[in-house]
């Protein structure tokens, strides 16, 4: 298993499929989209800046998958392989023999109970769609996982939680149709990346 597969560059993933099920206007947010795919498919590159928040989240992701184990599910599998269908693809953050899970590590209390009172938010469900369509799951869970910013644990601060109470899980179901929805709407985006990607070809060939 690798970390990072370069299959992945250009590529609908399940972090950004959201943009593909707009509730009103598509335009704006598809064509951002579909030039971010072209771009990471002509130069094999991903653009994204890392915060503080994102770099919490990597360093307690393994954190929580073994929380997830011991206590959920001891079939799970930490970073499973790179999945594959049609222009959609991705690697989960973990998967079981019946569902699987995708963790979030918030970096304070009040986002972390946020999963309970709240729930998860569209980019949430839709990326659990996408990992159950390329993993042929019914089931997937969103996991918030409490653990100490390291600026915290550092000067020996602790949340008001014990440790057998720091998984928070939303169950999400596969939604019936969504792979048709899914299959309707990648052929937009796919077809102005590749105007994009053309573009690109043009201006920096040799």
């Amino acid at each position: 298993m690798t970390e990072f597969d370069e299959r992945r560059f250009g590529l609908i993933t399940g972090s950004k499929c959201s943009v593909l099920f707009p509730k009103k206007s598509a335009e704006v947010g598809q064509r951002t989209y579909a030039k971010q795919l072209a771009n990471q498919l002509y130069f094999k590159y991903y653009d994204d800046i890392e915060t503080w928040q994102m770099g919490h989240g990597k360093d307690f992701e393994a954190e929580a998958y073994i929380y997830y184990k011991d206590r959920y599910d001891n079939s799970a599998i930490h970073k499973p392989e790179f999945a594959l269908i049609g222009d959609c693809g991705g690697s989960a953050d973990c998967i079981g023999d019946n569902e699987g899970a995708d963790f979030k590590c918030p970096t304070s209390l009040q986002n972390w109970l946020e999963y309970l009172h709240e729930g998860i938010d569209d980019q949430q469900y839709h990326q659990a769609q996408m990992y159950m369509h390329l993993y042929k799951k019914e089931h997937w869970n969103v996991c918030a996982y409490l653990a100490e910013p390291i600026k915290l644990s550092d000067i020996g601060i602790s949340y008001p939680v014990k440790s057998n109470q720091r998984m928070i899980i939303r169950r999400i179901d596969k939604e019936p149709g969504w792979d048709k929805k899914l299959d309707l709407a990648t052929p937009k985006i796919i077809e102005m990346r590749d105007q994009f990607l053309a573009v690109l070809t043009a201006h920096f060939k040799p």
